[in-house]
């Protein structure tokens, strides 16, 4: 089993974030593009305070795909884009600052150990509030939850990876299913194979998963009705099991997913982002073909 193009092909793709994501961003910030916000230095001050479910749900995410990671910063919100070390799959999300509780922040990047955010915000409940503070002077960061302090060193940012661009690529058809359906269509694929294709098939009006393990074959399909959503065009493409169905579990509980799916290019997997003015997807490359 080859896959030694997918990473070029993730490298290629779009993940819509211009286009279909949607984004507020701030006067000032529309001309910044996520790469070029990635690649600053640290910024001088950074105070912020949210929710622990917030914060939670933006480092799971980038935790999908990388435990270290470059957190872009503006006046007005938040950027990350990470991709796995093999470059077969990707996550690219923004949150504005007014999803959280305070936001005051200068511009600039800063590289942070995903896992050990996670276990500071670990200690407290869902709607507990959780304060970042940046100390600048001794490249630190300070996660203050009722009253526990943990106090992080901050990665050099040019010790991580660089974010990957995303020139634009045609994706024809759109998919949106509960998280119920896709997690069980997920499911079912992986219990047989590490790959899996899925398939629009305009005429018919449905989608479909298919597996083949050693003896067993598995198909789920979805007509129309089915959908909450459907954009339909002939499409298929070959996917890796488990790596769609990490992606699917770093998007928020209870969101209904959006599938962009065209001829053997990357999927693009997303979702809205509950309680909060900002947006996160996966780009996620295809599996070749075995000759």
């Amino acid at each position: 089993m080859s896959q030694s193009t997918a990473a070029s092909s993730t490298e290629a793709a779009t993940t819509d974030a211009e286009t279909s994501v949607p984004e507020t961003p701030a006067d000032g910030d529309a001309e910044i593009d996520t790469a070029d916000l990635l690649s600053l230095d640290a910024p001088q001050h950074l105070q912020i305070s949210g929710e622990v479910q917030l914060f939670e749900r933006i480092f799971a995410a980038a935790g999908t795909v990388t435990d270290k990671t470059r957190i872009g910063i503006t006046e007005s919100g938040i950027a990350i884009r990470a991709a796995d070390l093999q470059g077969h799959a990707m996550v690219d999300l923004r949150v504005s600052g007014s999803s959280f509780t305070s936001f005051d922040a200068g511009r600039g990047t800063l590289g942070v150990d995903v896992g050990r955010v996670r276990d500071a915000l670990s200690v407290g409940d869902a709607g507990d509030l959780a304060q970042f503070v940046l100390d600048a002077a001794n490249s630190t960061l300070e996660i203050n939850i009722d009253g526990i302090t943990r106090t992080i060193e901050l990665e050099p940012v040019e010790s991580l990876r660089y974010p990957v661009e995303m020139p634009d690529i045609d994706i024809p058809a759109t998919v949106h299913l509960s998280p119920d359906d896709i997690s069980l269509g997920l499911d079912a694929a992986d219990m047989l194979a590490d790959r899996f294709d899925l398939t629009v098939d305009a005429d018919a009006g449905e989608v479909r998963f298919a597996a083949d393990g050693d003896t067993d074959s598995m198909t789920y399909r979805w007509d129309d009705t089915d959908l909450i959503a459907f954009e339909p065009a002939d499409v298929e493409v070959k996917l890796d099991s488990s790596l769609v169905k990490s992606a699917n579990a770093g998007l928020p509980d209870g969101t209904n997913r959006v599938l962009h799916i065209g001829d053997s290019v990357p999927l693009v997997l997303k979702s809205e982002f509950p309680d909060a003015d900002g947006a996160m997807q996966f780009v996620i490359a295809p599996k070749l073909s075995v000759s």
